[in-house]
């Protein structure tokens, strides 16, 4: 029996005399309900304050859902909280008889937040859904290997489409909102690619990350294709030696197919496998996850993330070195300032091969809810008093590891929570595994983290993101509320701050970015180290450890300032840089180590762009430029976090005007919206509803060989719009076979009907992309032929009888290298019904002779 509210109704009413289910129950809130009470029935003793929200969120949600008051009978015995302790928690508890209470959640009205009639986070024990739906049809070579019918959004649609079409050795940058299946964008061409010899290398910030992106590609294996998949798929610290030799062994004989990682250890301990791969021509895309993290300055810089760029200039030589075909890289992120995007640009270019697919719109589902405490004790406990009311489940972030530790013990041993973990920086691998796991399966109700948590963790009903500091910028404030409501559902978000919080941010806004003198001392310390790697002499190897003037030796530190010091350089057009493995025997660095394992296990090389490099006015001209637009994104990062907090901006204006971007290469319009904040809670300018933004398609794909099409048919010598005539008695199934044809032979990549038609009925419809060369074929229909412009495909149009003079138009105004249009040969033409469009065709052909001439 499912264990639903009427269930728990009853064995709280009869408790202890009925037993708890041990089925999982189907609903998360109640599985928590359940699994606390199964422990009480085993072990005696009840956990109070894990079950004391759960009952509110449980009681509210009902009420709201059914439209009217809802209650529970509970036991009043002395094992079970008292009518005090249920007050404290947001719910009346009424006498009935000796023995039981009658349980009313009620709202909640604190006085230091500013609330509504209904009270705060109403909205959020809701089970309403406030985003818009954005469901498109899914094409048949993403539903065979997924299972899913259709795409989460066009912005989806277009960026899996283009991580296929994009020219190899290009570059994808992916800006699409939390929750709208970015992933899958970089997980698609594992799926879609099953042969051998296909490696996606996934680099990702976390290891929490790791472990879950890999938990959610083995459920793709096991169910569609390889139901024997056991190897593993991430490569983290806590994975053993064993494990490590069977990934590495399944690189070099292409069978991996993907891998997820952090930068670390891919610039370390997997650096040779992953030079031998791309050697091989095995290596078919990079795709690094949370690439805004790549352009970030000060105390978050990771010098193996920032060499990310260099590691792949390094394996792109290497693979033209061999004649292999070079792979794609995806970049992807939810926050791409316009500072990061031409960053990136730049870093992962040229930037002509540079293309983006960007459909941002502000999530819809946080209700933003800010208090300024006057001390620290002020803060601790309207946090606390929050989570006593707050909808489950709930993330509590702070910045600092010693902040997670001080309330990781607050809320275990006063607040009495016993379904919370700690969660940060210094968390051992295993540990992580073990938290996601639990994460996952609902046996946590709250997790305690710093940012090492959470970052993409496929878990869709999080209600409640607390902030209990001011986090170092409003990108990463932004980037946290988006673990909330990934569902679609209202959620939560709650940052209670005092000014000292202020200071870590403002730190955070001017990061230490190097003098030019200093600049100078370490790259001419560099530059003295440099040993020649070419003939041509423009490539050298450079020693990361290198010591400026005026210190006594290297170490961790030195090697990071190095590193700045490069990418700077590299920033401002000064030289591009190679990472490459050394000499030293493979073997397994601390992956988990920011510096030295990097230092150790990796060349540096240079490829100087600029004769002036060591000159002080070449400095001041390009570097501090350079210097200079890193600091201002940083100081904007601030300003708009005080607007917010300070200065009463609205939400939804202060994010759009951090990431919209108004360059003409690299346009991103933001569409606004907003859950509710303090600027528009009560008033008429909040904007709770939004239209989902269509992306546009990427334009630069690769040339189209059309040698077969014109030796076959040198008669239709112009293939750009060829009118094919049916006669009405033709077989579906032969014109799908000479579409196949065309798909295999003729580089055909994407078909439209309309969604009416019959040929979509038959199979071999559905599975034309298994024909590609490329695995891919696009599938439309005929309603978004008023999207265009689109991205230039080989196309095959089919009409059937119901085709429309509107359609017909408009597939005339289509621009593509190959455009085969099919009507039935008894087609009007719709400018004069006395007459057919065979009668004035250019450029046309009955289909049975083309199909003459493939058949021969």
């Amino acid at each position: 029996m499912n264990f639903g509210f009427a269930k728990l109704q009853e064995i709280l009413a009869q408790w202890p005399t009925l037993e708890v289910s041990q089925e999982t129950a189907s609903d998360s809130l109640m599985e928590r309900i359940r699994q606390v009470l199964l422990k009480f029935s085993f072990e005696g003793k009840l956990q109070k304050s894990d079950l004391q929200p759960l009952l509110r969120h449980l009681l509210l949600r009902e009420s709201i859902n059914s439209n009217h008051e809802k209650n529970l009978r509970i036991p009043a015995a002395s094992d079970w909280p008292t009518a005090l302790e249920w007050n404290s928690h947001g719910v009346s508890a009424m006498n009935v008889g000796s023995d039981a209470f009658l349980l009313t959640a009620l709202p909640w009205y604190p006085e230091w937040l500013g609330v509504g009639e209904s009270g705060a986070f109403a909205d959020s024990f809701s089970d309403k859904v406030v985003r818009e739906e954005g469901l498109c049809s899914a094409d048949p070579f993403i539903s065979d290997v997924t299972g899913y019918t259709h795409y989460s959004s066009p912005g989806q649609r277009e960026a899996i489409r283009a991580a296929f079409l994009i020219p190899s050795g290009d570059t994808l940058i992916v800006n699409l909102p939390t929750g709208s299946g970015k992933s899958l964008v970089g997980q698609a061409p594992a799926l879609v690619h099953r042969q051998e010899g296909n490696l996606t290398l996934f680099v990702v910030p976390t290891v929490a990350l790791a472990i879950d992106q890999a938990r959610q590609m083995e459920k793709y294996f096991r169910s569609f294709g390889n139901n024997t998949q056991t190897w593993p798929l991430a490569w983290y610290g806590g994975v053993s030696e064993e494990d490590r030799s069977e990934i590495r062994r399944r690189m070099r004989e292409g069978t991996q197919r993907i891998l997820f990682t952090s930068p670390e250890a891919l610039t370390t301990s997997l650096l040779r496998t992953v030079f031998e791969v791309a050697r091989n021509g095995m290596l078919r895309y990079l795709v690094i996850d949370e690439a805004h993290l790549i352009t970030q300055w000060g105390d978050e810089f990771r010098p193996a993330f920032q060499a990310l760029a260099g590691l792949r200039n390094s394996l792109l030589r290497k693979g033209e070195e061999e004649k292999v075909e070079p792979f794609r890289t995806l970049l992807l992120s939810a926050t791409f300032t316009p500072e990061t995007i031409d960053t990136l640009a730049n870093l992962f270019g040229p930037p002509s091969r540079v293309q983006m697919v960007a459909a941002v719109h502000l999530r819809p589902e946080p209700q933003y809810w800010f208090s300024r405490a006057n001390s620290s004790v002020e803060k601790q406990e309207q946090v606390l008093e929050a989570l006593r009311n707050a909808p489950r489940p709930f993330i509590l972030y702070v910045t600092k590891r010693n902040d997670a530790i001080f309330w990781s013990n607050l809320l275990k041993n006063y607040a009495g929570y016993h379904r919370v973990e700690r969660f940060d920086g210094d968390t051992p691998d295993q540990k992580r595994k073990e938290i996601i796991t639990a994460w996952i399966e609902n046996k946590l109700d709250g997790v305690v983290a710093t940012s090492a948590f959470g970052v993409g963790i496929d878990k869709g009903d999080v209600r409640s993101v607390i902030h209990a500091t001011i986090p170092e910028t409003l990108d990463r404030f932004y980037q946290e509320v988006g673990r909330g409501g990934r569902d679609g559902m209202s959620s939560v978000s709650l940052l209670v701050y005092e000014d000292a919080d202020w200071t870590l941010s403002k730190s955070m806004a001017n990061p230490t970015i190097i003098s030019n003198e200093l600049g100078i001392s370490r790259w001419r310390a560099l530059y003295e180290s440099r040993k020649k790697y070419d003939r041509e002499g423009d490539l050298f190897r450079v020693d990361p450890q290198a010591v400026r003037q005026g210190l006594p030796g290297s170490n961790d530190e030195n090697v990071k300032w190095n590193m700045r010091t490069l990418l700077l350089m590299s920033r401002a057009g000064f030289m591009e840089l190679d990472v490459e493995p050394n000499s030293v025997p493979e073997g397994d660095a601390d992956d988990l180590e920011p510096s030295s394992p990097f230092a150790a296990m990796a060349i540096v090389r240079i490829r100087l762009l600029r004769n002036d490099h060591l000159l002080p006015q070449a400095w001041d001209d390009a570097i501090s430029l350079s210097r200079s637009n890193t600091l201002n994104g940083g100081v904007r990062n601030l300003r708009l976090m005080q607007g917010l907090l300070q200065g009463g901006s609205e939400v939804a204006e202060t994010l759009a005007e951090l990431y919209r971007n108004n360059s003409e290469r690299w346009p991103v319009v933001v569409t606004l919206v907003c859950g509710g904040c303090p600027s528009d809670r009560f008033g008429d300018k909040r904007r709770s509803h939004y239209h989902v933004p269509v992306a546009t398609p990427v334009h630069n794909l690769p040339q189209l060989d059309l040698l077969v099409w014109k030796s076959t048919f040198p008669y239709l010598n112009d293939p750009r719009f060829i009118a094919v005539f049916y006669e009405p008695g033709t077989t579906l199934s032969a014109i799908v076979r000479f579409i196949k044809w065309l798909v295999t032979a003729c580089g055909v990549q994407e078909v439209c009907a309309s969604d009416t038609s019959s040929i979509l009925e038959l199979p071999d419809w559905c599975q034309l992309y298994r024909h590609a060369p490329s695995g891919v074929v696009v599938h439309r229909n005929l309603r978004q032929m008023n999207e265009e412009p689109y991205s230039p495909l080989a196309r095959v149009t089919f009409f059937d009888t119901s085709v429309t003079a509107q359609e017909m138009d408009q597939v005339l105004l289509m621009q593509r290298p190959m455009h085969l249009v099919f009507y039935p040969s008894d087609t009007r033409d719709p400018n004069n019904p006395l007459r057919l469009v065979s009668d004035t065709a250019i450029n046309s052909v009955r289909f049975d002779q083309l199909n003459a001439v493939i058949n021969q």
